[in-house]
């Protein structure tokens, strides 16, 4: 069973037989270079869509319709990852230089304080957060899953970038990339942490990030749908305004400051 999506609808349909088809047609010919790449982004493809369409299969009927408009932004997103031909010349890469690599022990430590804080300013955490614990006999996120005096990962996680934060005053970020199944259980437990903001709702849609560079948002950004972001970007939102970007916007290679004051970079 696949699923096959456009930009503005999904539906599930059994392609069993046309892959099969596929197969026996180029079974014992000897497949070109390109023949072979295409078959294989082509089952990727495929079992890309199968997994979708087993993810919706377990999510709420409220969150149906939602969940699928934003499935099928990933699969539109994945297929023109698959199009995409490779930048690479790999001729001109050369193995590094001697001594491009150093050891851990031969790093010097940084004491003063003020420089570490410069550095976590710039720092983001980003958590894969979207996987269940049924592999390992438990139930619920892997996250949430006790180890230590009944505190779970996402509470290690959560003590240590606090404890960075307090030391050396400053406000790390922690991205917790949830999925529709865990993303009920991981609120329960942030529930118990102060200064947490959920920025899930600040997306009405997953942007377009394939041809992005950079970029930096700060202060109270919101997306809409449909979103291309490209090349470097920069959204600035200065204290007390709000920042809108419209559905449907591209931004390549822009500043964008104030209240919605958008320059070329």
């Amino acid at each position: 069973m696949n699923v096959s999506f456009s930009t503005s609808s999904l539906s599930v349909s059994n392609s069993r037989t046309r892959l099969i088809s596929f197969r026996e047609t180029e079974h014992g010919d000897q497949k070109s270079s390109e023949e072979w790449k295409t078959s294989t982004k082509l089952e990727a493809l495929g079992t890309m869509e199968g997994e979708l369409a087993h993810l919706l299969s377990t999510c709420k009927p409220d969150k149906l319709a939602h969940n699928k408009t934003e499935l099928s932004g990933f699969r539109n997103l994945f297929a023109r990852f698959l199009r995409a031909k490779p930048t690479v010349d790999w001729s001109k890469i050369e193995p590094l230089p001697e001594g491009a690599i150093r050891s851990y022990k031969s790093l010097g430590t940084v004491s003063e304080k003020e420089l570490i804080a410069a550095q976590l300013r710039k720092l983001v955490v980003v958590k894969l957060n979207g996987g269940l614990g049924t592999s390992m006999g438990c139930k619920g996120p892997k996250s949430v899953i006790s180890v230590r005096n009944d505190l779970t990962f996402l509470d290690l996680t959560m003590q240590q970038i606090q404890t960075l934060n307090k030391t050396y005053g400053v406000d790390v970020p922690l991205v917790l990339m949830n999925s529709f199944n865990t993303n009920e259980d991981t609120q329960k437990v942030l529930k118990k942490y102060a200064n947490v903001k959920d920025y899930l709702g600040r997306f009405n849609g997953i942007p377009d990030l394939l041809e992005l560079d950079h970029l930096t948002v700060s202060g109270d950004v919101w997306f809409g749908k449909d979103v291309s972001l490209k090349g470097t970007v920069i959204i600035i939102a200065n204290h007390g305004d709000r920042i809108d970007i419209p559905p449907g916007s591209i931004l390549e290679n822009k500043i964008v400051s104030g209240n919605l004051r958008i320059l070329e970079h």
